[in-house]
């Protein structure tokens, strides 16, 4: 059985409506954060459909959303390798080239040893078994917990040096967004090796809804896996608006997760019945602390003061 991964364009179809996003985040060695995310929307109520640039400056908090015409946008079949008209995207490195009457975007990033989240028969990525479920509202893929980064950007007469950096890669495709999810990802932490990456969203199912979850903790080349599918609990969660506390387990491994919202969040664009809008609110500035124990024994533990994070939609439903 061919497994098609994560990582590959999912719309060839043409089904409507539907979605897919490619989310490239790139941090430099000093903590600025650029993130890229390259796309395509076809709606489901009218003929309306478009490719997508997303440009998001961590440094200023500024969004920028570049359409395309679906017609400068090229995927290939069998591997990330995706054209958007002079922009280049691959599990390899990022090549930006966009020209507009406000911006100019020049540059390329090359990706290094990147870590994806296995990819199995029975384990398709991420989402487990519920990769093959294709009622699914959205699906989720990491592509790159954690990978080197070479090269620079030029955002008009800033310049950005990513040599020594740290860059993730995950992705969305499907119908739409969840109604409501809790997302962080950091892997600039005062000790490499070190990424993380943890998502909590409404899932419908069947007429009814569940909080699902997926939480990966990479530590060097080991990644820790707390899914539902694995039978991974919850044992406490809590969020007062400004800080998510949250407690996993995973057989005899134990998670502490606190996460803190930051001061500076920019507005990324999202699918809705008719088009792309602005509706996800998202920080790059957010506070990650964890602890990773077996027992007694601490696998891991870190900080970070450069995390993203988006909050979205009636939190409470995610965590009563």
């Amino acid at each position: 059985m061919l497994i098609k991964k994560p990582e590959q364009y999912h719309g060839t179809s043409q089904k409507r409506p539907f979605f897919e996003g490619w989310y490239h985040k790139m941090s430099s060695a000093s903590g600025e954060s650029i993130v890229a995310i390259p796309g395509i929307y076809r709606s489901g109520i009218t003929d309306k459909e478009t490719a997508f640039l997303m440009l998001y400056e961590g440094i200023s908090g500024q969004v920028h959303y570049i359409p395309y015409s679906v017609d400068d946008f090229y995927c290939e079949p069998d591997k990330y390798a995706l054209r958007l008209g002079k922009n280049y995207f691959s599990m390899d490195e990022v090549q930006l080239n966009i020209t507009t009457e406000s911006l100019q975007v020049q540059g390329q990033i090359i990706h290094k040893n990147t870590k994806p989240w296995p990819v199995t028969l029975l384990e398709p990525g991420c989402m487990g078994w519920y990769s093959y479920v294709p009622t699914m509202e959205c699906f989720h893929g990491i592509l790159s917990m954690d990978h080197e980064l070479k090269g620079h950007i030029q955002i008009n007469d800033l310049v950005i040096q990513f040599d020594g950096g740290r860059g993730y890669m995950e992705k969305d495709w499907g119908r739409n967004f969840p109604q409501n999810w809790i997302w962080a990802q950091s892997n600039k932490f005062e000790i490499p090796g070190l990424s993380i990456s943890a998502s909590l969203a409404t899932i419908p199912w069947r007429g009814i809804t569940f909080p699902g979850f997926i939480v990966g903790i990479q530590v060097d080349d080991q990644l820790y896996r707390f899914t539902p599918y694995r039978r991974s609990k919850i044992d406490f969660i809590q969020f007062n608006g400004q800080r998510l506390i949250w407690h996993l387990t995973q057989g005899e491994t134990q998670l502490e997760l606190e996460v803190i919202k930051g001061t500076k969040s920019g507005l990324l664009y999202a699918p809705d019945q008719d088009g792309m809008l602005p509706k996800v609110p998202e920080y790059l500035d957010a506070s990650i602390n964890f602890q990773l124990k077996q027992g007694n024994n601490y696998l891991a533990e870190g900080t970070s003061q450069h995390a993203a994070l988006e909050i979205v939609g009636d939190v409470k439903q995610l965590i009563n």
